[in-house]
């Protein structure tokens, strides 16, 4: 974690006791366009210990959506991108399922809420609550994440449609909380098969949708998806219809948004093809069975979705058509054991 990230909670204790506003202090700061674009929105009062990822005034002029002819139309969209950009940092966002487990009998029986900060990075829930860009269950807001990567010499805030902007300065104090300045708009997220395409996953997302899968995958409440780049699938061949349904479906976590600084070597997660995936994390590289993350974070309405370099080699099993999410049971002990030999042979395919 940044040096200057280490006094954010201190400035988030002491914050109340400063007299200048939110609108104040970004005017002071030179963040003029950013202060007009608050201008009676409800944010203004949300604090106190917020987190404001506050864009420069050129950042803004940028962005097609700052200017002032579109404001005005756009205001509802202004709105949710304030919400989206202003993060309660002491709200708690979800746990791992490895941590859910009962305080007193020691069995995975209660999701014991906390916030998630590791040395990888931070996941923060936000104000946006807007179902049109937030599904990620019941009295759930939609989250941001924030690292640092190798490519980068300041940390990165990952946002929809595979974007990120970089953190600039260090955190300015107001009375509701600090402000951390961004060089970029963040990008509200959007469904699956809206994003699939932006991460170079193009193949990806038209295999899910002959398999009957995107639709439902759009509308799921939290989910993962690790989703192959269209170079994966430049060698597959051999797999009927069924098979690939099958695969693809060992390629979605439910019930949980694996942001990758919650990913912990080791850690094992049921996807909707009844397999177990685990993560592996190696001189600093995350792994997923044997397939490496390219580029992770990309949030959706519904969760998140990291882009890796291989189809999933999980254990096989019953190659059955996949429809809304459904598995249905396995044939018969003969079928299933040419059924495995066909799938053993199709992945060694994929992976030359």
């Amino acid at each position: 974690m940044q040096a200057h990230h280490l006094l954010v909670f201190l400035f988030l204790c002491v914050s109340p006791a400063i007299a200048q506003s939110l609108l104040t202090v970004l005017q002071e700061n030179g963040f003029t366009e950013y202060a007009r674009l608050l201008e009676g929105d409800p944010i203004l009062s949300a604090g106190p210990g917020l987190i404001v990822y506050s864009p420069t005034n050129s950042a803004l002029v940028r962005n097609e959506n700052s200017t002032v002819a579109r404001r005005a139309a756009a205001r509802a969209n202004n709105q949710a991108g304030n919400s989206f950009s202003c993060v309660n940092a002491t709200a708690p966002v979800w746990v791992d399922p490895s941590d859910w487990y009962d305080s007193q009998r020691g069995n995975r029986t209660s999701r014991l809420f906390r916030k998630q900060r590791t040395s990888g990075g931070s996941v923060y829930g936000t104000l946006l609550g807007d179902p049109e860009w937030v599904n990620l269950g019941p009295g759930r807001n939609q989250t941001l994440v924030e690292k640092t990567v190798s490519s980068s010499s300041q940390p990165l805030v990952f946002s929809g449609l595979g974007a990120s902007v970089s953190i600039i300065a260090s955190d300015i104090p107001f009375d509701g909380g600090v402000i951390r300045p961004i060089d970029g708009v963040l990008t509200l997220p959007r469904n699956l098969s809206d994003t699939l395409p932006f991460l170079g996953a193009d193949t990806f997302s038209t295999a899910l949708e002959k398999a009957g899968l995107l639709s439902d995958l759009d509308n799921r409440a939290a989910i993962t998806v690790l989703a192959p780049d269209n170079a994966a699938f430049k060698n597959v061949s051999g797999l009927s219809d069924a098979q690939l349904a099958q695969a693809l479906a060992g390629h979605i976590v439910l019930d949980f948004p694996a942001y990758t600084p919650m990913l912990k070597d080791g850690h094992t997660y049921r996807t909707l093809g009844g397999d177990n995936v685990t993560v592996s994390v190696r001189d600093g590289v995350v792994y997923i069975n044997d397939a490496q993350i390219l580029a992770g974070d990309a949030l959706i309405k519904n969760g998140v979705v990291h882009t890796i370099d291989k189809l999933l080699t999980t254990t096989p099993v019953t190659p059955v058509p996949v429809a809304a999410g459904t598995i249905t049971k396995p044939l018969s002990r003969m079928a299933l054991v040419f059924t495995v030999v066909s799938m053993a042979v199709a992945f060694r395919q994929w992976s030359l």
